[in-house]
């Protein structure tokens, strides 16, 4: 390693000497300064195009929309999502169990933290869920966020049991 250093060292003190251009530095800087003038201008362009893009996407589906009504024809769009009763009859379950939990004055930190964190979840995907019905997957991805409630529910009431047998 240390002979190749040398040796390179010796090939570099071995070019000429070079100068650089009068306005070499001037050059470059006004060089990068026009390119950037370029993309600056490129940005409007894009944004309308991709704005004219939506636009006439959005102009056909309610095109397609109004020609189905006018044929007489069901409509898709964002309904309800239908989830399986039996994972919603699960859900009215486990909401009744943790209702009928008794609540402790006070619990251990870790758990306390436990059952804010899966609490939170919940909020979380009550909100996701309500927003469900207004995308375009909306059965695919409401099923798979009950799902994920009922096994975050499951997990609540565990906890809570636990926490409340380990009380007496």
């Amino acid at each position: 390693m240390h002979s190749e250093l040398n040796a390179m060292a010796g090939r570099l003190a071995a070019l000429a000497d070079f100068e650089p251009p009068a306005g070499g530095w001037r050059a470059v800087l006004a060089a990068r300064d026009a390119r950037e003038a370029r993309l600056d201008r490129r940005w409007p362009l894009a944004l309308a195009a991709a704005a004219l893009v939506a636009t006439v996407g959005i102009a056909a589906r309610l095109q397609s929309a109004q020609d189905a009504l006018e044929a007489g024809l069901e409509v898709d769009h964002p309904v309800r999502p239908r989830v399986a009763a039996g994972m919603r009859a699960e859900n009215e379950r486990l909401e009744s169990i943790l209702a009928r939990l008794p609540e402790r004055r006070a619990m251990r930190g870790s758990t306390a933290f436990t059952v804010a964190e899966l609490e939170d979840r919940i909020a979380f995907l009550d909100d996701r869920l309500s927003r469900a019905a207004l995308e375009p997957n909306a059965p695919e991805r409401a099923e798979r966020l009950w799902r994920e409630r009922v096994d975050v529910m499951h997990t609540l009431v565990q906890v809570r049991y636990a926490d409340a047998i380990g009380a007496y």
